[in-house]
């Protein structure tokens, strides 16, 4: 995986001027006198650089994919795109890893990356989870069927996400899952609320870490997802975890993040409350259990910029 700095100087070049300056294909074409294919195709290598090792999309859908999260599609297009990720698991994965480091030099917020929906039911009293089935025990009754229906969901999506609520609490917990109802999730259309590059601290155990945190609003419903990968593996009893800051107040826990391959790990679940009460979002080291309380050492961080 490729850091924007290491990109040859004419792709850094390009990207500078589509998301720095808001340029289109067109526009840098004609300032360097150079035709519009040789600009887009400098700026989908770029990102296929920055993406691997995920596995890329064919030709014509990297460049699809690549159009959107560079701002170079119209409105129903770009709609029609991120239509069309919330239906590939693998294509998310790549757009994710080939946007998170484009945060440093972009002027505005990126598209969204959508996630495959599925709704969290209510938290109450569970235990923390640590994998896709943690949650499953004897006696669950139909929270047991809701996690078992949840759980396949995500296998048949191709997603590995572990399910949090975030309640707004600092002592909330992971909660089980069941299916979404009414409306087909995998055709929901959602809106950008917030996002977050995170990178390590100076210093940090991770340096070569990154993730991407995303907030999004459908009617009342606000989803979180967090990815991140390049992290050193976690060590036996441990479990990487996410939190959300705002400035003087305790962190609010979100859940462990859980593999969703290539080397990755990620979260996904429903946010309760005003996403604008928290500034930043925090991905430490924690033991498996019990649920923490307050944040172990940082490895990733980054602050949330809201859409306007």
């Amino acid at each position: 995986m490729a850091t924007v700095e290491e990109l040859p100087a004419d792709q850094r070049a390009v990207l500078s001027l589509l998301l720095s300056q808001q340029k289109s294909y067109a526009e840098i074409a004609e300032a360097l006198d150079l035709s519009g294919a040789a600009v887009s195709e400098r700026a989908y290598a770029a990102l296929a650089s920055l993406a691997e090792p995920e596995r890329a999309p064919a030709n014509k859908r990297r460049a699809e994919i690549s159009d959107y999260l560079l701002g170079q599609q119209s409105e129903d297009v770009a709609a029609k795109t991120k239509r069309s990720l919330t239906r590939s698991a693998s294509d998310r994965a790549w757009a994710r890893a080939a946007a998170a480091p484009l945060a440093d030099i972009t002027g505005s917020q990126l598209p969204l990356i959508p996630g495959a929906e599925v709704e969290v039911a209510p938290a109450g009293e569970e235990e923390p989870m640590t994998s896709p089935t943690a949650n499953k025990r004897p006696g669950a009754g139909r929270g047991g069927i809701f996690l078992i229906a949840g759980v396949l969901l995500l296998i048949a999506v191709g997603i590995g996400f572990g399910l949090g609520r975030v309640t707004g609490e600092s002592n909330s917990t992971a909660s089980e899952q069941k299916p979404a109802s009414g409306t087909n999730a995998a055709n929901a259309e959602a809106s950008t609320v917030a996002q977050a590059a995170l990178k390590p601290p100076a210093g940090g155990p991770a340096p070569k870490g990154l993730g991407f945190a995303g907030i999004a609003a459908e009617g009342d419903q606000r989803t979180i997802s967090v990815v991140a990968r390049d992290l050193p593996a976690a060590p036996k009893g441990s479990q990487y975890g996410v939190w959300l800051t705002s400035s003087g107040k305790p962190a609010v826990w979100l859940g462990y993040l859980q593999s969703v391959g290539s080397g990755g790990v990620g979260l996904q679940g429903t946010l309760n409350g005003d996403p604008k009460a928290y500034s930043g979002v925090l991905l430490t080291l924690e033991k498996a259990s019990p649920t923490p309380t307050n944040p172990s050492k940082t490895y990733l961080v980054g602050p949330l910029s809201f859409a306007s």
